[in-house]
């Protein structure tokens, strides 16, 4: 199948999808998908990141989300949000080594109703930009399921996506971890940051979609669809 008949299915899908949505998913969906023929530089970015329990949608829970809005190919730095969300269940010990939040910090934040209330306008006529983006649309498109009655459709770039991209193109091997967001960005000369905070993550993926960009189409002409996932 060719990407623009993807295309073409994607939006027949995002149209079957929005006769079922409710309350804020349905006014996500009134507002149009970017357009995937228009330059990049003209698009505006929503680098995203989830902090979960595990990585079953079904069974786990988002516990913290963080976004930063990319406009012209550059970080909109004053656009960052850290959302802390409370889970339905107790933490984990497992989940609270790995994303360092706990019980006690979560236990007045708002639930994933209100949480996704809250970013779906930001998302509206936007693309996603994720590192490895089936963790953050599966959780999410779980979520908008069973609060919203549809799943989300969101046009979307994944920066693991575009590295596998550029191996190929380049035939290199690939090596143990050389997908990990940080080797990536070490890989383009980047600076190191925290990993698994949820806006570190994210202000840490939309460095490295910039720089995969800038190796691609400095003057940012390329079409958004080229780049989608």
């Amino acid at each position: 199948m060719g990407l623009r008949q993807k295309i073409v299915d994607s939006d027949f899908y995002r149209q079957m999808v929005q006769r079922r949505a409710t309350g804020p998913l349905r006014s996500y969906y009134d507002i149009p998908a970017a357009d995937p023929d228009m330059p990049i530089r003209n698009v505006e970015f929503v680098a995203l990141d989830l902090e979960t329990t595990g990585l079953d949608p079904k069974h786990d829970e988002i516990v913290s989300i963080g976004l930063v809005i990319i406009r012209q190919l550059a970080v909109d730095f004053s656009s960052c949000q850290h959302l802390l969300v409370r889970p339905k269940k107790e933490l984990s010990e497992s989940s609270v080594i790995v994303h360092r939040i706990f019980d006690s910090d979560v236990e007045q934040a708002p639930d994933i109703e209100i949480a996704l209330a809250h970013i779906l306008p930001i998302l509206a006529g936007r693309v996603l930009v994720a590192h490895h983006a089936p963790i953050e649309l599966g959780f999410l498109g779980h979520a908008c399921k069973r609060y919203f009655g549809a799943s989300l459709q969101i046009p979307t770039v994944d920066t693991l996506v575009l590295a596998l991209r550029d191996l190929h193109r380049q035939g290199q091997p690939m090596k143990s971890g050389a997908l990990k967001l940080e080797t990536l960005r070490h890989t383009h000369n980047l600076p190191p940051y925290r990993i698994h905070n949820a806006l570190s993550d994210a202000i840490a993926a939309s460095g490295l979609f910039l720089a995969q960009i800038a190796k691609r189409d400095p003057k940012g002409e390329l079409e958004l669809r080229r780049v989608l996932r």
